[in-house]
């Protein structure tokens, strides 16, 4: 059996889709992100910076900020991308994992009925002149602003917004520059992609499995699925109502994918997803899954190009 594992092992996807404070999944809710910036675009930034955020808040910067909290490990990777790693004053948890460095950053997570929310006490200790979040949250997001802390909202729905994301996150922390050498690298890659898709014959059917179990995968308006359909998957899920829908072994039978892609933390293997009952009659999977980096797929950050690269070279092997 083939087994192609992209990158390392990484968060459960399934954690993902159902935490906010996790930060991976990013499932659209309706449209395209708002966020805008409310000055005209220069090269550097001029401060005071007000935008309108996916929340829909008008929030209003006055100064380059040096204390900055992330709550998303997205957003913690972006601020790392961008250069600013050493005003990171706190993290939303554990999984705010990469760069290393973002380990021994204080935690402010844990709070709440279901432990993902934010420890407000914590939070306005580290005294944060921006607070950058995902969707999510609504009461302790306008507890935070009651508090005078600067929350700024950010949920990316597809590759274009994600890197739209990133440059209102350079032009608030005044971090311009880098903002847009990033996006620029990010948006070279993706077109080189599609390009490879191209030129390997067009997009294959696939299936992506995001927990097992039971069976549970993505439907068209949610972010992994856009970075599917970019790195040439064209999905058997492409009629799926919900955004992380269950999926049954028939439907997977009669759609027969040509490739069936999963994680190590839902999958832990090739052979363990051919070990369930009725799989063997998918033959992506008799073939053998290939398993991918959650982290890289999930997380809508600055590695997401990586994860797209990995989700081709997985869709169109040269061997």
């Amino acid at each position: 059996m083939r087994v192609r594992i992209i990158g390392g092992i990484a968060i459960a996807i399934a954690s993902l889709v159902l935490t906010a404070c996790t930060g991976s999944a990013s499932g659209r809710t309706g449209g395209s992100s708002t966020a805008s910036t409310g000055t005209s675009p220069g090269p550097l930034a001029a401060f005071p910076v007000t935008i309108t955020d996916d929340d829909g808040q008008q929030v209003t910067i006055d100064a380059s900020p040096v204390r900055i909290v992330t709550f998303a490990p997205s957003m913690t990777e972006t601020v790392y991308a961008l250069g600013l790693g050493d005003r990171l004053v706190g993290v939303s948890g554990r999984y705010d994992d990469h760069p290393a460095a973002a380990k021994q950053v204080p935690e402010i997570g844990g709070a709440g009925e279901f432990g993902v929310d934010p420890n407000l006490e914590e939070v306005v200790s580290l005294q944060p002149d921006l607070f950058l979040t995902i969707s999510g949250g609504d009461q302790w997001k306008q507890q935070l602003r009651d508090l005078d802390v600067p929350v700024v909202t950010l949920n990316a729905t597809d590759l274009p917004d994600l890197l739209s994301d990133i440059r209102v996150v350079g032009r608030i922390t005044g971090a311009t520059d880098a903002a847009d050498a990033l996006t620029s690298d990010m948006q070279e890659r993706a077109d080189a992609v599609a390009i490879a898709v191209s030129d390997a014959g067009g997009p294959v059917s696939c299936f992506f499995e995001v927990y097992f179990p039971p069976l549970t995968t993505v439907g068209p308006n949610t972010f992994i699925y856009d970075l599917l359909v970019r790195a040439g998957c064209d999905p058997v899920t492409s009629d799926a109502k919900a955004d992380y829908p269950a999926w049954s072994v028939e439907k997977l039978i009669a759609g027969q994918p040509d490739v069936y892609i999963a994680t190590p933390e839902s999958a832990k293997s090739a052979e363990a997803v051919a070990s369930r009952p009725g799989f063997a009659a998918i033959l992506a999977v008799a073939k053998g899954a290939v398993l991918v980096d959650s982290d890289l797929i999930t997380r809508p950050g600055p590695r997401v190009i990586e994860g797209l690269e990995g989700l081709e070279a997985a869709l169109h092997p040269s061997d």
